[in-house]
């Protein structure tokens, strides 16, 4: 396989644009936002085409991740999953080299992981417990 040169920065515009039909406004949004971390990242690095990525520089860059954003294990793992995804769309446009998706890790949750402990006010708490009450819609 050939690759072709592609700046991380047209790659960031050419997948969020390929995934607009297939996703929500809120997933581009989220997918835009986290993978702004990675092109800062390749700013930083110096990495100007995507061909030069190898997984040695995936795994740097979830460790940069991790410490630049102090991330929770949820966290780290949602920006790492977004991260495989858009090498992995990557590799379909000939911009990596092929299987290095499969070199961008995640962390494995454990029970408590995915839960924050966060105190709501007593107004809040009242507000979704109204809601959850409602009669749902008929979706018919």
């Amino acid at each position: 396989m050939s690759l072709e040169p592609l700046e991380p920065e047209r790659a960031l515009e050419l997948y969020l644009t390929d995934r607009e039909s297939s996703v929500t406004e809120a997933t581009i949004n989220s997918h835009r936002s986290r993978l702004g971390h990675f092109l800062r990242w390749c700013e930083e690095q110096e990495i100007d085409n995507m061909n030069e990525l190898t997984g040695r520089q995936m795994h740097e860059y979830r460790i940069w991740r991790r410490m630049d954003g102090d991330l929770a294990p949820a966290t780290e793992k949602t920006q790492m999953d977004t991260i495989r995804v858009f090498i992995n769309w990557a590799e379909s446009m000939d911009a990596v080299e092929r299987d290095l998706h499969t070199k961008v890790l995640s962390p494995t949750l454990t029970d408590g992981d995915n839960v924050r402990d966060v105190m709501l006010d007593s107004e809040r708490a009242k507000t979704i417990l109204s809601r959850s009450h409602r009669q749902p819609r008929n979706l018919v």
